[in-house]
């Protein structure tokens, strides 16, 4: 009983956010890049110590691959095509995942013992 609770928690919480990494995936191909850079919060790790973190770049690479421009997403920073790539992966999963079960829920409805692993 408490696998499949647990095992239930932890699907939520990947559900969880892959929906916000969609969101990342998204917000680049609908909002204008002044509008991104004004929600992206200051690198704490620049600030403080005057150094770019693994991170820094990031929004301004992923504007570039919602253009199409690969090299200028790999200058600014070189981890955002995997990162990128990654993150669709993880997206294509869970909407394959959510589909499955939605199949077999068709009658019922959603609930969180609908998408658990153990069905």
């Amino acid at each position: 009983m408490i696998a499949r609770q647990l095992s239930t928690s932890l699907i939520l919480a990947w559900l969880a956010l892959s929906v916000a990494a969609g969101g990342v995936l998204l917000a680049p191909f609908v909002l204008p890049p002044a509008a991104l850079g004004a929600l992206a919060p200051e690198c704490q790790w620049k600030a403080r110590y005057h150094r770019e973190c693994i991170l820094c770049g990031m929004t301004t690479s992923f504007v570039a691959i919602s253009r199409g421009d690969f090299r200028a997403a790999a200058r600014h920073n070189q981890g955002s095509l995997p990162l990128f790539l990654a993150l669709l992966a993880n997206e294509c999963v869970a909407l394959g995942f959510v589909l499955r079960r939605a199949g077999r829920q068709a009658a019922g409805g959603w609930s969180a013992e609908a998408l658990s692993c153990r069905h």
